[in-house]
């Protein structure tokens, strides 16, 4: 596990954005998998501008969404296809073939089959809830599981309500699987934020926790956690 401690939550997302860069650069034919929340919005804000200002090649790459909400049309404002193509696809023209969206009418081996014929994801951006989900793999999640139907948590819901207005969100989501997440190459991980400062005290001082899925991802050979001043305000630099 490699912690980066950035100077601002802007130093933080430029060190993101960077290392996609480069691997995009390196790699043009580069399985993305991507996150979404309030956390990503600016990463993918500052992804699109440096790619269009390098001239980075996209046409080869592939991308892979973490989860999507179940019981709403996949064109509605607040689902995360939609979310995606306001903020990556459409900005940088990409191909809607370039993108695998959880086929939340199908089984999630549908998905696994799929990410499994492409090779599987290169590099999986991540952020974090505040009580340590990672996707919609909430609490109590093994870290056996894979792509597959959850019920939201109270808290999840209540976090994600500003993003319906009146409308009740959904209770459920399809979202990859902890297994399914561990199986990318690379893990990458942005925790920016006050309020998510107890929560990566958590996450770097408990192992393999089913309350606190995130804490699976340290095991992973190539997981990488980068941290804002205030994400990282409640923990000790000599980790």
């Amino acid at each position: 596990m490699r912690i980066i401690l950035s100077k601002s939550t802007e130093d933080a997302v430029d060190t993101v954005t960077t290392i996609v860069l480069d691997k995009l650069t390196s790699h043009p034919s580069l399985v993305l998998g991507l996150a979404t929340g309030r956390t990503m919005e600016p990463v993918y804000e500052e992804l699109v501008s440096k790619i269009n200002k390098n001239s980075v090649k996209t046409d080869e790459a592939f991308f892979f969404m973490l989860d999507e909400y179940i019981g709403i049309d996949e064109n509605h404002p607040s689902s995360f296809k939609s979310y995606i193509k306001k903020r990556l696809m459409l900005p940088l023209n990409l191909l809607e073939s370039q993108f695998a969206f959880p086929p939340t009418n199908l089984a999630g081996e549908v998905y696994e089959e799929l990410i499994k014929q492409i090779g599987g994801i290169d590099l999986q951006l991540l952020g974090i809830g505040v009580n340590g989900h990672i996707g919609f793999n909430e609490p109590g999640s093994s870290i056996h599981s894979r792509t597959r139907i959850v019920d939201l948590t109270d808290e999840t819901k209540n976090a994600n309500q500003s993003h319906f207005g009146q409308e009740k969100m959904p209770n459920k989501a399809l979202s990859m699987g902890i297994a399914s997440i561990m199986d990318g190459k690379e893990l990458l991980m942005l925790v920016t934020g006050k309020s998510k400062a107890n929560t990566v005290k958590y996450l770097l001082n408990h192992h393999d926790d089913e309350s606190c899925p995130a804490t699976f991802l340290k095991s992973h050979p190539h997981f990488t956690l980068v941290l804002d001043p205030e994400a990282a305000s409640k923990i000790s630099l000599n980790i």
